[in-house]
C-alpha cells in the first residue's frame, strides 16, 4: 500500500493544484474548439461533457504527464452557436505517466484517503503548497472512482476560483488519471453542481476510453 502513498503524492504534485495547472491568462477566445485530445503517446483520449470544450493554449502533453483544460466551447471558438452549459464549470484533466492496475487503485482507497486527509496530502493539494490552507471536507469512493470534496483558502494564478471543488482519483486505459470540477468565483457554484459535472466528466472520458488504446 505504501506504493500507492507514494504516488498520491505524486497525482497530487502532478496536476492536482490548481498553482501548477490553471492558466496565468484568462481563458482566450475566437480559437478552435477542440471537443477531445488524445495524450500520452496516444495512450488516453480526454473529452468533455457536451459544452465542454480544450483549451490547448493551456493544456500540455509530456513525457511527466500530460494536463488539459477544459472551458466552454462557445467562449473558446468566440462563437455562442459552439455551445455551452448553462452554468459552466472550470474542468481539468491530468494523465500520470505511471501505469497502473484498476484493481489495485481501488484496493488502496482507504489508504489513499488516508493520505489525502494527512498534512502531506494537503500540503500537495495546496495550491500554495501549506496543508492549512486546505480542508478535506468529504471524501468517498463510487465504483472505482475516488471522490474528493475540497476547499482551499490559497490563492493561485490564473481564474479566480472558489476555494469549494470537486476532484476525483480513478484509472483509464492502465493510467492514473486525476479530474476536477471548480467554479469561477464571479460565476459560483453549488456543490453538489460541481460533483454532478465532474461525473459527467468522467463518465465522458470513460466512454471515450472504452476499449484497448490502439496499439504503439
Amino acid at each position: 500500500m505504501s506504493t500507492w502513498i507514494s504516488k498520491a503524492g505524486r497525482v497530487a504534485a502532478a496536476c492536482l493544484t490548481l498553482a501548477a495547472c490553471v492558466p496565468g491568462a484568462p481563458l482566450v477566445s475566437g480559437g478552435t474548439a477542440t471537443r477531445a485530445m488524445s495524450v500520452s503517446d496516444g495512450a488516453v483520449v480526454v473529452a468533455g461533457p457536451p459544452g465542454y470544450c480544450i483549451d490547448r493554449s493551456a493544456s500540455r502533453d509530456r513525457p511527466d504527464g500530460a494536463f488539459v483544460l477544459f472551458g466552454t466551447c462557445a467562449a473558446l471558438s468566440g462563437s455562442a452557436s459552439a455551445g455551452q452549459p448553462a452554468r459552466p464549470a472550470l474542468l481539468t484533466v491530468a494523465v500520470l505517466p505511471d501505469t497502473a492496475d484498476n484493481t489495485a487503485l481501488t484496493a488502496s482507497f482507504p489508504v489513499l484517503a488516508q493520505f489525502f486527509r494527512s498534512a502531506p496530502g494537503r500540503a500537495a493539494l495546496s495550491r500554495s503548497g501549506k496543508a492549512e490552507t486546505v480542508e478535506l471536507v468529504a471524501v468517498s469512493s463510487k465504483g472505482d472512482v475516488l471522490y474528493l470534496h475540497l476547499k482551499d483558502g490559497s490563492a493561485g494564478p490564473g481564474p479566480a476560483v472558489e476555494a469549494d471543488y470537486w476532484r476525483a482519483v480513478t484509472t483509464l486505459r492502465g493510467r492514473v488519471v486525476t479530474l476536477s470540477a471548480l467554479g469561477l468565483r464571479d460565476r459560483p457554484l453549488p456543490a453538489a453542481e460541481k460533483r454532478r459535472v465532474l461525473e459527467a466528466l468522467v463518465a465522458q472520458m470513460r466512454a471515450a476510453n472504452a476499449g484497448e488504446p490502439p496499439a504503439g
